[in-house]
């Protein structure tokens, strides 16, 4: 009997045990289940600020005369992806921060010098000045397409590309990049297709040299049709070598008002 008496009490304390050990894994899963979704939310929050910044880019390229006039135009901008969303602010040192959101996760992604991102390229609109047409009629065909190098290095621009939105064909007939002729020719239409630009290799220098942060008072283009409220394409196309090896291009969307 007493054999007997401690047998019970051992499987009453087994069973106490168990039950303790079911009720600790019990708590433990249902823990692990309701956090589960957090590494899973962070990580579409992650991949929502990625896909601000690409947005970002795209949105500056299409509105290049706004964010030069003024980035607060355009940004903050907010943007739902359904049961995530992004938010992208543009600071005061020239980068972007893309914050993801995810339920209550939430991921920031900064990009440094955005305005070269802007412009595809490294040679971009002067933030100072937007493209204009004069509206004085001994000048009214000609353009100026305020520029500046915003990279490291010495630019050496050797031919530029243009092409127009639609409109009445334009005629070019000279550039000028400051005060130096770069180009000449005699009514050569531009391209109203953006996709087959109009190439310009420069017939009066071999190259027209941009040094780190110049900026250019404007590059003058001599059209013979009216050119203002018109979306202009322009292909710069230059070396960081004088002999114009490896050469690259930035491209650069703009919209030409009237002054």
């Amino acid at each position: 009997m007493r054999n007997d008496g401690i047998s019970v009490v051992a499987i009453v304390i087994v069973l106490l045990l168990m039950s303790t050990l079911g009720f600790v894994f019990s708590s433990l899963i249902i823990t692990k289940q309701k956090s589960a979704h957090l590494p899973f939310r962070s990580a579409q929050a992650f991949y929502a600020a990625q896909a601000g910044i690409e947005y970002a880019i795209r949105y500056a390229c299409d509105n290049q005369s706004n964010f030069w006039a003024d980035s607060a135009n355009i940004f903050p901008v907010t943007k739902s992806l359904g049961a995530e969303s992004f938010t992208v602010t543009y600071n005061a040192d020239e980068s972007i921060t893309s914050t993801g959101t995810a339920g209550t996760a939430e991921r920031e992604i900064t990009l440094a010098s955005f305005p070269t991102y802007v412009t595809g390229g490294e040679i971009t609109l002067d933030p100072e000045n937007s493209p204009w047409e004069d509206s004085d009629p001994a000048q009214q065909k000609n353009i100026w397409i305020p520029t500046m190098n915003y990279s490291g290095d010495n630019i050496y621009v050797f031919r530029i590309d243009l092409a127009k939105e639609g409109g009445d064909t334009a005629r070019l007939n000279e550039i000028r990049f400051g005060d130096s002729v770069v180009w000449t020719g005699k009514k050569v239409d531009i391209s109203t297709n953006p996709d087959s630009p109009s190439p310009f290799p420069f017939n009066q220098v071999t190259y027209y040299t941009m040094v780190p942060g110049e900026g250019l008072d404007a590059i003058e283009l001599q059209s013979t049709a009216e050119v203002e409220e018109i979306w202009w394409h322009l292909t710069f196309h230059y070396s960081r070598q004088t002999d114009l090896s490896d050469p690259e291009a930035s491209t650069m969307k703009f919209f030409v008002t009237l002054r």
